[in-house]
């Protein structure tokens, strides 16, 4: 995690470890919806600044930043990073989320999707303000929606421990 956070504003210049990568207008979303794939095929939702989600190439939630604290997969529970800072350094509070605390992010998280599947059912209701990829706009358009699809499947499992630094 960096020292000083930066707004997500323009992650189609710089987030070039995404590609493809899109930026969506969601009916339903004040803000516009960013998608990224990996080389190695995870892939990251990033609603507006946030939250943001990242995933494994099979759709188990890896990491995910919401109200500005970072979570991590962490064996069968997500640890919570808090960032405490003082004039020398910056450290990082974890706390292992509970059953009951994980359960209730993963249904958050999946109420999301589901609502941004229906939009991409719906096909009116998402217009691409720009991609870079070498797919036409609807074969981009099918993968995040299959990639939307596959988040669902799999919205009750994280995916394996990230390890941290020792």
């Amino acid at each position: 995690m960096a020292r000083n956070e930066q707004d997500r504003e323009d992650l189609m210049r710089e987030a070039t470890a995404f590609f493809p990568r899109a930026e969506m207008q969601v009916e339903h979303e004040t803000a516009p919806v960013f998608w990224g794939q990996k080389k190695n095929g995870h892939f990251s939702f990033y609603f507006g600044g946030e939250p943001v989600y990242q995933f494994d190439q099979n759709g188990l939630l890896r990491r995910a930043f919401i109200d500005g604290h970072l979570y991590r997969t962490q064996k069968k529970t997500l640890a919570r990073l808090t960032r405490e800072r003082n004039s020398a350094e910056t450290v990082l509070k974890r706390y292992d989320l509970t059953i009951k605390e994980v359960e209730s992010l993963l249904q958050t998280m999946a109420d999301r999707f589901q609502k941004l599947l229906s939009a991409f059912v719906k096909n009116q209701n998402v217009r691409l303000i720009q991609s870079l990829s070498d797919n036409s706009d609807s074969e981009l358009l099918a993968l995040i929606q299959d990639q939307i699809k596959q988040v669902l499947q799999h919205s009750g499992q994280l995916a394996p421990r990230i390890r941290g630094k020792r």
